[in-house]
């Protein structure tokens, strides 16, 4: 199991989030938060940006990875398109049920 983070532009979730529900991925969690990466150097400050959690299993890792970067690049790649992060579960639960690691997603 992994658990997927993705930072990208408020602007780009529609599609992201319309691509991800296509492919099947079972949920996903959003935050609104801010930061800063290359932006800093051109003098701006905190920028606003979405957080997604993706939990998947490990086969769905690298489709996930290709949606978000299509869907969430800008035409022209520009500067603050975003992050994708990759990390491993080492346990996965439903509180509900109490179903552990791919049937809880």
């Amino acid at each position: 199991m992994k658990k997927i983070e993705c930072i990208i532009r408020p602007e780009k979730f529609d599609g992201v989030h319309e691509a991800l529900k296509r492919s099947g991925v079972g949920g996903m969690t959003t935050y609104e938060v801010k930061g800063f990466g290359n932006q800093r150097a051109r003098g701006r400050g905190l920028i606003k940006r979405l957080k997604l959690e993706i939990y998947v299993d490990d086969f769905q890792v690298e489709s996930v990875i290709d949606i978000v970067m299509k869907s969430a690049r800008t035409g022209a790649g520009e500067t603050g398109d975003g992050k994708i992060a990759v990390i491993d579960l080492e346990r996965l639960y439903r509180i509900r049920t109490g179903e552990e690691g791919a049937k809880a997603v």
